[in-house]
């Protein structure tokens, strides 16, 4: 359990028209991601509209979760908040419901252009939580970079278990991967969020990927990364085109705008998810 790998499913959370979890669905699509060969299950991120949802919401996600699942698979769970004080807080509840792995960004809304702060940050995180720590880089949602020393440092920080990239900084994650080559040298598991190049970071060593919109098509992206860990690049390529070409399907032309709704919308098509969002998310018709 403490060495995540494979495809980790980032799901998304079934909610009624009041934004409240609907229980009933958020367990069939536990059952459904894992059934499909999901290795992982993360709640409360970007897809799961984890910022978005009231306290009492996350952390009854988080105790559902835990209790249907029975340590079939890891369970991941966000912390990401605004401060230190705040993520710190959260984590501490969270983890007394039994998440294995407790997912931190850096804090958002407010810049922290300096590297200390965010390592600051990390080291409270590590020194005051028991669950093993993930840092998930995902800049475009909390305005925050983080330069490839400070991620370096992480990594090394005892408490990390992984970190998952979604900054699109590419030459940030293969350098990562040239210092610590897949081997028991290897400080943390280094796990890719940027689903237009699954392919390539499993390739060159990734241990895993996260996936929001590949929810919906788990069973494809583990073939991808079974044929990426036996270093068959021809079928890794083919099954990284296909993906995105699914991927695009779904989401259609206005990414920015359809992301969340679409992927709901076609795990509710497959009766797995409600399409209920959390307000201002639009539902759109195509």
């Amino acid at each position: 359990m403490n060495r995540l790998s494979g495809v980790i499913a980032a799901i998304p959370t079934p909610l009624d028209k009041n934004e409240n979890v609907n229980v009933s669905d958020l367990k069939k699509l536990v059952d459904h991601v894992i059934s499909e060969g999901a290795s992982g299950i993360f709640v409360l991120g970007s897809m799961g509209e984890g910022p978005a949802l009231m306290d009492d919401q996350k952390l009854f996600v988080v105790k559902e979760a835990v209790s249907h699942i029975k340590n079939r698979v890891p369970l991941l769970a966000a912390i990401s908040d605004v401060s230190t004080k705040r993520t710190l807080e959260m984590g501490k509840k969270i983890q007394e419901l039994g998440a294995d792995f407790l997912v931190t960004t850096t804090p958002y809304y407010y810049s922290f252009p300096h590297p200390d702060s965010i390592k600051e940050f990390i080291q409270v995180l590590a020194e005051n939580l028991q669950t093993p720590l993930v840092f998930y880089n995902c800049p475009g949602a909390t305005g925050n970079k983080v330069d490839l020393e400070t991620m370096d440092y992480i990594m090394n920080v005892p408490q990390i278990a992984a970190v998952k990239d979604s900054s699109g900084n590419m030459a940030m994650v293969l350098e990562l991967l040239r210092r610590y080559p897949k081997d028991e040298t290897r400080p943390c598991r280094i796990l890719q969020g940027d689903e237009s190049v699954y392919d390539v970071s499993l390739l060159m060593g990734a241990d895993g990927v996260v996936t929001g919109g590949g929810t919906v098509f788990v069973s494809l992206l583990v073939e991808l990364y079974q044929a990426a860990i036996i270093e068959d690049k021809k079928r890794a390529f083919r099954l990284q085109q296909e993906f995105r070409k699914k991927m695009d399907d779904m989401l259609g032309p206005e990414l920015l705008i359809d992301w969340v709704y679409a992927i709901k919308k076609q795990l509710a098509d497959k009766g797995l998810c409600s399409d209920n969002l959390t307000s201002p998310f639009l539902k759109r018709k195509k």
